[in-house]
């Protein structure tokens, strides 16, 4: 499975409310799963707090290759909810594991961290972000 596959699959998962598979595509050692050490805590958190999210649309505007088994991915949102649509990007941060790809972590911004137009985002934006969080 390419990386572009594995975001294919990841964010068709999403949109589909298919929270399971969501939980399933991280890594063992993302800080996602520090927080939601079990699949059932993680799919009451998203009956609560993501099932009114729809994704619109989104893409993976460039990579950024780190080591064979390591790749950063920007990734640009259109999300949308009851009352208001919004763009939301991710420098994502994806390790092959065995042959397949798990999300491990990724730095975010919304649109009050980047409020030009999405089709120019780039990695550098991140990169000048002074606390560098990464969920």
């Amino acid at each position: 499975m390419t990386v572009q596959d594995f975001l294919e699959s990841r964010f068709e998962a999403l949109q589909q409310g298919k929270f399971k598979a969501v939980y399933q595509s991280y890594h063992e050692d993302s800080p996602f799963l520090q927080q939601f050490s079990s699949c059932d805590d993680y799919l009451c958190f998203a009956k609560q707090q993501l099932s009114d999210i729809t994704i619109k649309n989104w893409y993976c505007s460039a990579q950024r290759i780190l080591d064979d088994k390591r790749v950063e991915c920007l990734l640009v949102m259109e999300l949308e909810t009851s009352d208001q649509s919004m763009f939301f990007y991710e420098s994502a941060l994806l390790i092959q594991d065995e042959g397949q790809w798990y999300y491990h972590s990724a730095q975010k911004l919304g649109a009050d961290d980047f409020s030009g137009d999405p089709a120019t985002i780039n990695f550098s934006v991140f990169d000048q972000v002074e606390q560098k969080i990464r969920y």
